[in-house]
């Protein structure tokens, strides 16, 4: 009889969520949201951005390594291999050959794509309902980020809130919404527009 109810308690046990074998570990919750925006087709999304005492909203359209990103003040595009970024108070257009860091400046979703194997991840302290929150901490001393804490909404992994953490300078906060994956975009969408902006001055800096 003894081994009867430890055997039913035992199966009990197994199926309260708490105890469940099937649990997910912040990894493998990082490594499924990198997942989605990774293998979607097309990604749109709008978002806000706070940081150093300044804010603002933007949208974002990425394909692969590809992006456009639409702020008040500026816009940027990158084709995979160059960035042109239009400064619109200034009227001038920049243009680089971007390294990884300055990808992830311009793509806040970059900051969830480049996090798996970078860091080392963790379920934070702060727990809120429908939504698995994530401390990252770089695995390099020599990443410019000192951490990473991301909000993934757990009915579909998709990023919802991101706070970066720099060595230097100010916290940024990044929030997500009206995310949209599998979205067909043409090549042109991630080109500089340069017949936009035919009097506008562009500065290569490759």
């Amino acid at each position: 009889m003894k081994k009867v109810y430890l055997a039913i308690l035992s199966l009990i046990i197994v199926a309260l969520p708490g105890f469940s074998q099937n649990k997910l570990t912040a990894d493998q919750v990082l490594a499924k949201s990198v997942a989605l925006l990774t293998n979607a087709k097309g990604i749109s999304a709008d978002f806000s951005i706070s940081g150093g005492g300044t804010s603002g909203k933007g949208t974002i359209k990425s394909s692969g390594t590809k992006f456009n990103v639409v702020m008040p003040t500026f816009e940027v595009w990158f084709n995979g291999k160059n960035m042109y970024t239009y400064n619109k108070r200034s009227s001038e257009t920049t243009l680089v050959a971007p390294t990884a860091s300055e990808i992830a400046e311009s793509n806040p979703l970059m900051y969830v794509k480049g996090a798996q194997g970078s860091y080392t991840a963790s379920f934070s302290a702060e727990k809120k309902t429908g939504k698995y929150i994530i401390d990252l901490v770089p695995k390099k001393k020599t990443n410019e980020m000192k951490k990473l804490t991301l909000t993934i909404r757990a009915s579909d992994y998709s990023p919802e809130k991101i706070v970066a953490v720099p060595k230097s300078g100010s916290q940024i906060v990044i929030s997500i919404s009206q995310l949209k994956t599998n979205q067909n975009f043409t090549a042109s969408v991630f080109e500089y527009p340069k017949s936009k902006y035919p009097k506008v001055e562009v500065i290569d800096l490759r």
